[in-house]
């Protein structure tokens, strides 16, 4: 029953991919309406969704602040146009991402219409499957809201994605950043009232429903509930998980606490940063996330390579498991580190700006990282914790977002960040991406982002 599961459901990824629209085949064409009536059948469906969650990390890393040129760059036309903020890199982006996050969503929604169909009631395991679902939705609409909406901050009754209602055909117009932050809010509430844990790295548990109610809350501006969500989840912390001794351990093979949630992977992960083993990689890290040569982080986070004649600093994590032929089984999605920044950042704005630089300074203590001067306040102690977040997840997809929610300028570095070829303003309209026309086209009621073409 479970291959079947999987098959008809993966088998719907290869329509959605294809479809002209966010609409999905009716339910009963990918799964026997009947298939779900036990937990074990409903969880196997629910690997399914979390099989179906796209991962664009290294995209987004390469549109972000992470990465400089390197003299490989230009063997890969679609990658260096990607990283120049070409729009119609941008747009087949926006066309693959789209479809990705609503596939996972209609294969989200099948679930959970077919939840009540679980007649073993008794078993907590029913309850905990509709918050993983509700979670996985969650964090879909959240990603989606991120990418293909304004920044809330300038305006949360602009148009901001679609929310679907029911499996099937729809044609809705897009819902206002507002509502949308509103839905998200309350799918989170829901599965985070559920308790729950985790047994290994690849479910989504309480915590984790928590550590994205935290996430939503800063993106929105709501700095008190923010800190309150991610201290909360900070409270609950695991000893040592956040050691200089335990570090390297998020990018080894075993479940770990120190990961409130990764997802599990069998397949080539950030391979197409590579464009020879020997040879070196398309982009280099960006300089200015460099670690201090005391910082423990350093020998996992870098990874020094001679291209050229020179020795390089390349991105490490992931790209350094590859290149020295390791198994990569998961993909780090929310760990500790990153619900401290958020607490830091969301302190630091409501005014506890001394709570704030005691949360942070604790850790970079820890990794051995030069801590935040007692004399910096106000703007220049955001900047601060913002610049330790992007050298803390340097290529893990994270800073792009940080930058729009923030209304920042990028620069676009030349070869090995010696120079700045460009700047991205931050009232650019490519920091919005397109709604992409195979959506539009068939859909009268939704309205296209400023500055992007409508070819209906």
């Amino acid at each position: 029953m479970r291959q079947t599961i999987i098959k008809y459901v993966l088998g719907l990824w290869v329509v959605a991919t294809t479809s002209c629209s966010v609409n999905v085949p009716p339910p009963d064409l990918y799964s026997d309406p009947d298939a779900i009536t036990t937990v074990e059948t409903a969880r196997s469906l629910l690997t399914s969704c979390y099989l179906t969650y796209p991962h664009y990390e290294y995209e987004f890393s390469t549109i972000g602040n992470d990465f400089c040129l390197t003299s490989l760059s230009g063997k890969d036309v679609e990658q260096q146009n990607l990283y120049n903020w070409q729009d119609l890199n941008i747009s087949k982006l926006a066309t693959e991402v789209w479809l990705a996050y609503y596939n996972t969503i209609a294969n989200c929604d099948v679930l959970l219409e077919r939840l009540p169909q679980v007649t073993d009631t008794e078993n907590h395991e029913k309850e905990v499957i509709t918050a993983e679902a509700k979670t996985l939705k969650a964090m879909s609409y959240l990603q989606l809201l991120r990418i293909f909406a304004p920044a809330y901050a300038k305006g949360a009754e602009a148009d901001g994605i679609i929310l679907k209602s029911q499996v099937g055909l729809e044609f809705p117009v897009r819902a206002t950043i507002a509502v949308c932050a509103d839905y998200i809010r309350n799918l989170l509430t829901e599965a985070a009232s559920v308790d729950h844990t985790a047994t290994q790295n690849g479910w989504l548990s309480q915590t984790a429903a928590q550590y994205l109610l935290a996430e939503l809350e800063l993106y929105v501006g709501n700095y008190a509930e923010a800190a309150r969500y991610a201290l909360q989840v900070l409270e609950e912390t695991p000893a040592d998980v956040m050691t200089a001794q335990n570090y390297s351990r998020l990018w080894e093979t075993s479940s770990y606490e120190g990961r409130i949630f990764a997802f599990n992977t069998t397949t080539s992960y950030y391979s197409a940063i590579e464009f020879d083993a020997s040879e070196g990689d398309y982009f280099a890290l960006n300089p200015a996330l460099y670690l201090n040569q005391e910082d423990v982080r350093k020998g996992m986070n870098e990874f020094p390579m001679t291209m050229g004649g020179e020795e390089r600093v390349l991105l490490g994590k992931y790209n350094r498991r590859n290149k020295l032929g390791q198994t990569i089984s998961y993909i780090n999605q929310f760990r500790y580190a990153g619900v401290l920044f958020i607490a830091a950042e969301a302190l630091a704005r409501s005014g506890k700006e001394r709570e704030a630089r005691q949360l942070l300074n604790g850790y970079l203590a820890e990794m051995g990282a030069p801590t935040i001067a007692a004399d910096i306040n106000g703007a220049a102690l955001v900047e601060a914790v913002l610049l330790e977040k992007a050298k803390e997840f340097a290529g893990e997809g994270v800073s792009w977002f940080d930058l729009k929610r923030t209304q920042a300028s990028l620069p676009r570095l030349g070869r090995w960040g010696a120079s700045v070829s460009t700047t991205i303003a931050s009232s650019d309209y490519r920091w919005t991406f397109p709604i992409p026309s195979s959506e539009y086209k068939y859909n009268e009621n939704v309205t296209q982002n400023e500055g992007w073409p409508i070819n209906r």
